[in-house]
């Protein structure tokens, strides 16, 4: 009888230990944070493929009909503001592709599509990999050019212009000068506004 009594409480420490280990495992398992995902894009391949899709064809159908009308009104306060809107797009598009300039306007076409790439890819957050400017050594980077650039089904196919871009390194922002749309702006005023 001695030995039976003897075995129950050590029976029971055991028992104890064993719930106080799985506890304890089961405390670290939610303590070890998950590795964190980031999606990434290159703003140049996006904005490639915005200006081979239907939705960029269909703007520039949009402003060419409202450049026509606004020639004909021959309201010329009109005519300098919608140049100026013009030139200043064309700029920043020229960012977009030879520099590292925002595509946050043009990712607004397809914001509703971004949270399903986002949970595909595993990613808890999607930015541009130009503006990533610190990343955790144990964060994991996956690069969603391609698939972003495809949410605007680009009418060709623009795998190989991705690829050689891709290995270009962008013009740096700060050396790319307005120079361009001050030229852009002077031939506007030649060419409508009748100035030498």
């Amino acid at each position: 009888m001695k030995s039976t009594s003897r075995l129950l409480p050590i029976s029971k420490t055991l028992i104890f230990l064993i719930l106080l280990t799985c506890l304890c495992n089961f405390i670290n398992a939610q303590n070890i944070p998950e590795m964190l995902k980031i999606g990434t894009y290159d703003s140049r391949i996006v904005t490639l493929a915005y200006s081979r899709s239907d939705q960029f064809i269909q703007r520039q159908m949009k402003l060419r009909n409202e450049e026509k009308e606004l020639m004909q009104s021959n309201d010329t306060t009109k005519m300098a503001e919608a140049a100026y809107r013009a030139v200043t797009e064309q700029y920043l598009a020229h960012q977009r592709v030879f520099c590292s300039g925002s595509a946050s306007s043009i990712l607004d076409l397809v914001k509703d599509k971004l949270p399903q790439v986002a949970q595909d890819a595993g990613v808890s957050a999607i930015v541009s990999k130009w503006e990533l400017t610190f990343v955790d050594p144990s964060a994991e980077i996956v690069d969603l050019t391609m698939v972003i650039a495809n949410l605007y089904n680009p009418k060709e196919n623009i795998e190989k212009m991705a690829t050689e871009l891709a290995k270009q390194a962008p013009i740096p922002l700060e050396e790319f000068t307005v120079e361009e749309v001050i030229e852009m702006w002077k031939q506007f005023e030649s060419k409508y506004l009748g100035k030498k």
